[in-house]
């Protein structure tokens, strides 16, 4: 897998302003126009893509208008081609609006699971269905006309942070939504292991018996740290079906057994956190995703470090919350 490098076409410095100003980055975190008047007036835009198993985020960074043009759709049920062309269809679509598809842009991906750069598929990945049986990569490539970068979502949301919000150090990114995920950025670079799996944490052998079949196509954690798990305990609890969000709602309100919810999904990131950290020791954790970055659990799960951490452990709420992976996928598609 080809990793990011070093941004040679002069787009980092205006797209982090264009961020600041779309309301991304904090506007302290501006920067200077870098090269904004040459080459990133006559540069190609560049697409940042976050699929998940719900939602589809893909946004333009507009050099010559500098602009920010977003797109948000509901990912193809089918999975396969049927994402792959719904993918290419949304890039056409925005560098339609830019500059009326004259440049082709440069894009990066960011998917569940493990993308195999020998075979184009996607493993690890139940909830694109078929990714991990085709050539995803070859198939992107036919429809865009140039071969994308393509990473697991987590990575780039943690490459995001680590570009955008640079001076942390080795981090770890946990995104909790439709499922669960880790990215890692070690000594300065993107980390997915020998067979891009680091960072699979849904198969932690916790939150769940992990050696029922029926826990092995999702992994073990997931089955309570997640939006489905969010939804799935509640209705254990309350015997009502409500999805995650108004779950929170239902906390937030006095609701009792949402309440339990909350908690319990802090208690089980805590062990997550406190897994990863005895492997890899990053200097921070990142807590992102629809699910992750709610502030609701950030504090559950803080309170379920405290019992035993103390304050050795630094957890900070994602700088991008839902779109992390689509911000690092841009900082990708820059560096190419």
């Amino acid at each position: 897998m080809v990793m990011p490098g070093t941004d040679r076409t002069g787009l980092a410095g205006p797209l982090r302003r264009a961020l600041a100003e779309a309301g991304w980055l904090p506007s302290g975190d501006a920067g200077t126009a870098g090269g904004e008047a040459g080459a990133a007036g006559a540069a190609e835009p560049v697409v940042g893509v976050d699929l998940g198993g719900t939602k589809l985020h893909a946004v333009l960074y507009d050099p010559a208008g500098h602009r920010l043009l977003d797109r948000v759709e509901r990912t193809d049920p089918r999975g396969g081609t049927a994402v792959t062309s719904q993918i290419a269809r949304m890039v056409a679509s925005l560098t339609a609006d830019a500059v009326g598809g004259k440049r082709s842009p440069r894009v990066a991906v960011g998917c569940p699971g493990a993308p195999d750069p020998a075979s184009g598929a996607v493993g690890h990945a139940p909830n694109i269905p078929g990714w991990d049986r085709m050539d995803v990569l070859a198939d992107l490539e036919s429809r865009l006309g140039a071969r994308p970068l393509v990473h697991n979502d987590a990575n780039l949301a943690a490459w995001g942070e680590h570009v955008w919000r640079p001076g942390g150090g080795d981090l770890a990114f946990v995104a909790v939504g439709t499922g669960i995920g880790l990215g890692l950025v070690l000594d300065g670079r993107m980390y997915a292991g020998s067979r891009g799996l680091a960072g699979e944490v849904a198969d932690l052998p916790f939150g769940a018996d992990p050696f029922d079949p029926a826990n092995l196509v999702h992994g073990p954690l997931e089955q309570q740290v997640s939006g489905r798990g969010v939804e799935r305990r509640y209705h254990e609890l309350a015997g009502l079906r409500r999805p995650a969000p108004e779950v929170f709602a239902a906390a937030a309100g006095g609701d009792g057994a949402a309440a339990q919810v909350l908690d319990e999904l802090g208690r089980m990131l805590a062990l997550a956190l406190r897994a990863v950290r005895a492997v890899v020791d990053p200097a921070t954790f990142v807590l992102g995703g629809g699910i992750g970055s709610r502030p609701e659990t950030l504090a559950a799960t803080r309170r379920w470090l405290s019992v035993t951490e103390g304050k050795s452990l630094q957890v900070r709420a994602s700088t991008f919350g839902p779109r992390a992976a689509v911000a690092g996928a841009l900082a990708a598609a820059v560096a190419g």
